[in-house]
């Protein structure tokens, strides 16, 4: 029976190990390079060009995996307690999700933010800047089967496809600074980005 456990364990520590290096199968955006000139939706289901938005003033861009991740709600509603630094210093920030335009609200309810956030579900945003992370498709049916969590439901779309949670910061089209981590779990902390901010 220990040897039957042991077993399974080392099965189930091997498949996350191997979903974890597929998440590293990724080339984002460098410091220095242009953005994309790609649209995203609103809420309301209006696109946005990205150039666009950028050009208000410079940007701070959090790439989020969706509204079902607890992860990316805590740090949307911690980033919100600092949505007044980050303006007085002074720059806008949003999100940018696979999630559909119909599905965008729950962000806002769940991390009780003011942030607004767009979605990417046709992924132009979230290729262009190096961040699309395609499950396999044993990967697709566990989350679906045993998490309840059917991406086809939220994206609305059949990629499969995930953004690598991420934070750039844009000024002028160009990348100024960016954070990237496969590791879900593992966020730029609020302090942080705040001190980043400010010597940019």
């Amino acid at each position: 029976m220990m040897k039957f456990s042991s077993i399974f364990i080392l099965l189930l520590l091997s498949f996350f190990a191997n979903a974890q290096d597929q998440m590293f199968d990724i080339c984002p955006l460098k410091v220095g390079e242009e953005i994309p000139d790609v649209s995203i939706t609103d809420d309301k289901n209006e696109t946005h060009k990205l150039s666009a938005l950028t050009a208000e003033k410079p940007s701070v861009i959090i790439f989020y995996r969706g509204a079902w991740c607890g992860y990316c709600t805590q740090h949307l509603a911690e980033l919100n307690d600092i949505q007044h630094e980050i303006d007085s210093l002074g720059y806008q920030v949003f999100g940018i999700t696979v999630d559909q335009p119909e599905k965008l609200e729950e962000s806002y309810a769940k991390s009780a933010e003011e942030i607004q956030v767009y979605s990417d579900a046709s992924l132009a945003a979230i290729s262009g800047f190096g961040l699309d992370w395609k499950l396999a498709d044993e990967q697709y049916t566990k989350y679906k089967e045993s998490y309840n969590l059917d991406l086809e439901v939220w994206s609305g779309e059949d990629h499969h496809s995930l953004p690598v949670p991420a934070i750039f910061v844009v000024k002028d089209q160009m990348i100024k600074f960016q954070y990237v981590n496969p590791n879900y779990k593992l966020r730029l902390k609020p302090e942080t980005l705040l001190a980043i901010l400010s010597t940019l």
